[in-house]
C-alpha cells in the first residue's frame, strides 16, 4: 500500500472496446495480474503487481468496457485524491471546470467525479473511503511513475486551476533557461516536495492535440517494451527518445488507448 498525499494522483484507468484483448496485452506487456469485478460492476478489471496475495496484488490501474455510444479512451484517465469529492467538484466548477460525471459512490470504497478543466483536458477526483483505495504500487518498474500535461501556452498558466483546486506547488525547475518564455512546470502537493508530474509547452505533433494529461509507466527498457507492444497486438504510438536522465516512448493497446513509458537510464 502506498501513502498518497491529498492532491496527488490516486488512480488511473481507461475505457476499452476490446476488454479481453487489452487485458491479455497489459498482463503480458507489464507482467501484471488482473481481477475482473464481475457483471454487477460492469466487468471493471483491476491490474496489479503480483505480490503473492490474491489477484490483482498491488493495484496499478484499471480498465472497463466502453458504455454504449462511448468511444475508447484516447489515453489513460488520471484521478487526483481529495478529502471531499462533492465539495471539490463544486469548487472545480466554480473555477471554470465542466462536470462530466456527478459525484457518485462505488461499493462504499470511494466517491469519484469526472470533469474537464478550463483548457479542455479530462481528469477525475477521488475521495477514498477505504484505506487501500488507489495505487498499491507507484514509482517502481511496471507501475505509474509520472503524470505529464501538455499545453499550447505557458505551463504555469495552465496549472493555476489545479493549484487553486488541489493546493499544488507549481515551480520552475532550476535547470530551466531563465530566458524561456514558456518554462517547464514541476508539480507536487503543497508542502510535500513529492513531485508527481509536470507541465510542458506543447511542441511538434502535440500542437495538433488538445491539452491533456498523459500517464507514464516506469519500465526497465523502453526500446524492448516498444518491441513487445507490437508483438502482443498493440503498437508504438511514439518511438523511444532520450530526455535528461530518461528514455521515453508511447505504446498503444489493441483498442488504441495510449500510455507513456519511461526508463530511468540508471536501470539500463
Amino acid at each position: 500500500m502506498t501513502s498518497i498525499p491529498t492532491g496527488a494522483p490516486i488512480w488511473s484507468d481507461s475505457l476499452t472496446s476490446a476488454l479481453e484483448a487489452d487485458t491479455r496485452y497489459y498482463e503480458r506487456l507489464f507482467g501484471w495480474v488482473s481481477a475482473d469485478a464481475g457483471e454487477e460492476l460492469g466487468h471493471y478489471t483491476t491490474f496489479g503487481i503480483d505480490d503473492g496475495s490474491p489477484a490483482p496484488g498491488r493495484p496499478v490501474m484499471g480498465i472497463a468496457p466502453c458504455p454504449p455510444g462511448i468511444a475508447p479512451s484516447r489515453t489513460w484517465n488520471l484521478h487526483f485524491k481529495v478529502e471531499n469529492c462533492d465539495a471539490a467538484a463544486e469548487k472545480a466548477v466554480a473555477l471554470g471546470a465542466a462536470l462530466n460525471a456527478e459525484p457518485q459512490g462505488v461499493g462504499g470504497r470511494f466517491r469519484f467525479a469526472m470533469l474537464t478543466d478550463p483548457n479542455g483536458a479530462s481528469f477525475g477526483l477521488v475521495q477514498a473511503l477505504a484505506q487501500d483505495t488507489g495505487f498499491g504500487a507507484y514509482g517502481e518498474p511496471n507501475s505509474v511513475a509520472w503524470a505529464e500535461y501538455h499545453y499550447d501556452g505557458v505551463p504555469q498558466e495552465a496549472m493555476r486551476f489545479y493549484a487553486a483546486l488541489l493546493d499544488w506547488d507549481v515551480v520552475t525547475p532550476p535547470w530551466e533557461d531563465a530566458a524561456n518564455p514558456k518554462p517547464y512546470a514541476a508539480l507536487s502537493p503543497a508542502g510535500t516536495e513529492r513531485e508527481f508530474g509536470g507541465c510542458h509547452a506543447a511542441e511538434g505533433f502535440e500542437l495538433n492535440l488538445p491539452p491533456q494529461w498523459s500517464v507514464m509507466v516506469a519500465v526497465e527498457d523502453a526500446d524492448e517494451t516498444c518491441e513487445r507492444s507490437a508483438e502482443l497486438g498493440g503498437s508504438v504510438a511514439a518511438p523511444p527518445m532520450d530526455v535528461p536522465g530518461l528514455r521515453v516512448a508511447g505504446v498503444a493497446a489493441p483498442s488504441g488507448t495510449m500510455v507513456g513509458i519511461m526508463a530511468n537510464r540508471a536501470w539500463e
